[in-house]
């Protein structure tokens, strides 16, 4: 499972756009990849998550369990692009003539390649999923095999928000459980591309395997170990992890220090509860993978349901709240812990970039995308993204310019004429006045002046012997 492009019109800013998220040249199985995405605010990165998110939802639209309608993601009308409309004393936004679509071509369980897509036609209301038909049908195929007892490998889905952890979600409802009634795998696509994290579902998880190692006589499942190892490898420092049920709450240990989830940074929760998310849904999707008993698996083998499921994650902000030692690091955690996964995000880090091999990274500014490792993080800011002297603070870049523009314009008054002087002498002072906070920029300055100045008039602008 994976898109290799996605075709958009009329879609939220694009009027008509392509991207394409091309395979790892040194990839043998063709499924896992990394793409990030940058430009500035305003550059498209998250619509094109959304329109990601909409072709992903294909899997939902049959998935064999009602509760899911909800977790369903379709193109919308007021997706549409809209266009400035000139009528009467004032402009207003309007709908942007033409059709609406968001196409994609990828892999599809064997289907390889193949395409879908979601579309609005021209002034119509009534959305078409006809160029689904083929994807939508594979799909069934697979819930049918699984029905009768077949096990199939299925990807996970997933969109994370830029406040993914901390975004209100959905109100799940609850179907009466059946005593010793078998796990649910279809609950790995429940709200898994509203863009959020449900981490009343996370705690809840845990819970259930807190209580589970009560009835094993204290040993946990080893789907519990296989989270574990899973957070162990991306969130750095975690060497422990545990639920406490007098708490009620996750407990995760870093560098031995063990702490409650809410007390846990902002990075380490949301860098938590991303990874054993997306964990857990690979444990729940394809818990056929996970073996009954103890790990089979040597503890540097990454266990067989992280190193086999296949899916697609979509990350809005990949370095929201993380150091930039985390931000460097991020990349080769995901692709390491989940291999089969294609992951397409955003970032607006250079520390992240620094990290992307060149096929990886996706400009949405245009410019061209050299061998990033070999690049400072000064000449990504400055060169990628923008960022004018990133070696220094825009203030102090501020000041530089104001000290040269007040040199250039002390040469000037040198040679201006008497009745100019003072015009010169207040714009002087108007260019330092925002910096009276620094004595030694103003004190290097005034000895300019009095340098240049001096022989014509004092420090406070009369004439050299005057009272």
């Amino acid at each position: 499972m994976r898109i290799d492009k996605l075709e958009v019109r009329n879609f939220k800013k694009f009027e008509n756009a392509i991207f394409e998220f091309p395979r790892q040249p040194d990839d043998s199985s063709g499924a896992g990849s990394l793409h990030v995405l940058i430009g500035e605010n305003g550059a498209g990165k998250t619509s094109i998550l959304d329109a990601l998110a909409v072709a992903l939802g294909v899997w939902l639209e049959r998935v064999p369990d009602s509760l899911l309608a909800t977790s369903r993601r379709r193109l919308t009308p007021d997706q549409k692009r809209l266009v400035k409309f000139e009528g009467g004393d004032r402009s207003q936004p309007a709908e942007a003539p033409g059709d609406m679509s968001v196409r994609v071509k990828g892999s599809l369980l064997d289907a390889d390649p193949i395409r879908w897509g979601q579309s609005f036609d021209a002034g119509k209301r009534k959305l078409s999923t006809k160029e689904s038909k083929e994807a939508i049908a594979l799909i069934q195929n697979a819930y049918d095999r699984i029905g009768n007892g077949e096990k199939v490998i299925l990807p996970i889905v997933a969109y994370y928000g830029a406040g993914r952890a901390w975004l209100p979600h959905n109100q799940r409802k609850q179907a009466k459980a059946k005593p010793n009634a078998p796990s649910n795998r279809w609950e790995a696509f429940y709200d898994s591309l509203n863009d959020r994290i449900r981490l009343s579902d996370l705690n809840a998880w845990f819970r259930s395997e807190a209580i589970e190692r009560g009835n094993r006589g204290g040993t946990y499942r080893p789907g519990f170990d296989i989270i574990l190892k899973a957070v162990f490898k991306v969130v750095p420092g975690a060497d422990g992890l545990s639920y406490d049920s007098a708490r009620e709450e996750i407990v995760l240990s870093i560098d031995g220090n063990p702490q409650p989830f809410g007390n846990l940074s902002a990075g380490q929760r949301i860098l938590f509860a991303l990874v054993a998310d997306i964990a857990i849904k690979m444990v729940t999707q394809n818990n056929f993978l996970v073996p009954r008993d103890a790990l089979a698996d040597e503890d540097n083998v990454l266990p067989r349901v992280l190193r086999s499921t296949p899916g697609v994650v979509l990350i809005d902000e990949l370095d929201v709240h993380l150091h930039p030692k985390w931000q460097r690091r991020i990349v080769e955690a995901l692709k390491s812990t989940f291999p089969e996964v294609q992951f397409i995000t955003t970032t607006h880090s250079p520390f992240v970039v620094q990290s992307l091999r060149e096929e990886e990274l996706l400009n949405l500014q245009g410019q061209p995308v050299p061998q990033l490792g070999n690049l400072s993080v000064n000449l990504i800011a400055n060169g990628l993204m923008g960022v004018d002297r990133p070696d220094v603070s825009r203030r102090y870049a501020e000041m530089v310019d104001a000290a040269k523009g007040y040199l250039l314009m002390l040469e000037e008054a040198v040679d201006a004429p008497e009745n100019e002087l003072a015009v010169y002498e207040r714009q002087l002072a108007d260019r330092v006045a925002p910096y009276a906070d620094n004595p030694a920029f103003q004190a290097f300055l005034e000895l300019k002046h009095a340098a240049r100045l001096g022989p014509r008039r004092n420090g406070l602008g009369t004439e050299k012997g005057e009272s």
